[in-house]
């Protein structure tokens, strides 16, 4: 099992606790750093100024912003994670290394459906490289390689 570095579990304790158990599950065959959790709205507003975002956090909110999760704790609903790797650059443009993030998001598919058919999660897991989950990838607009979030099942 891989571990989280101390920046990676910054970000992971500000994530709701069915992203924490994926990424928990992930971590066991896949070695990953998060790399978001809970943004402030300043935080959403400048990515979105930098085209790193569609939502400008004030008009359009982000999954990333806390929210009252079923516990009442303000959680993020939505994680940034990349493959980790010593020596690489995960955000290189380059194929070989975004594909990582296509293995690293099926990955993380298959362990959500799992958990939630176990009982175990309560939502499902929708990826910033397939918005509408048709497994089209082609028909996005915005490509987010490193985002996951909830959904309502």
């Amino acid at each position: 099992m891989y571990k989280m570095g101390t920046r990676s579990q910054k970000h992971f304790d500000t994530i709701h606790k069915d992203l924490q158990a994926i990424v928990l599950e992930l971590l066991k065959v896949y070695d990953v750093s998060v790399i978001s959790g809970v943004r402030t709205d300043a935080e959403q507003l400048a990515l979105y100024k930098d085209n790193k975002s569609t939502l400008d956090g004030i008009s359009r909110k982000s999954k990333h912003q806390p929210k009252e999760d079923e516990d009442g704790k303000m959680v993020s609903f939505a994680v940034d994670i990349m493959p980790y790797k010593k020596g690489s650059n995960a955000f290189s443009n380059k194929m070989l290394d975004n594909v990582r993030f296509y293995f690293m998001m099926g990955l993380m598919r298959s362990i959500s459906i799992r958990l939630l058919e176990e009982g175990k999660i309560s939502h499902k897991l929708r990826f910033g490289l397939d918005w509408d989950s048709d497994d089209v990838y082609f028909d996005q607009n915005f490509h987010d390689l490193p985002h996951a979030e909830l959904i309502a099942v």
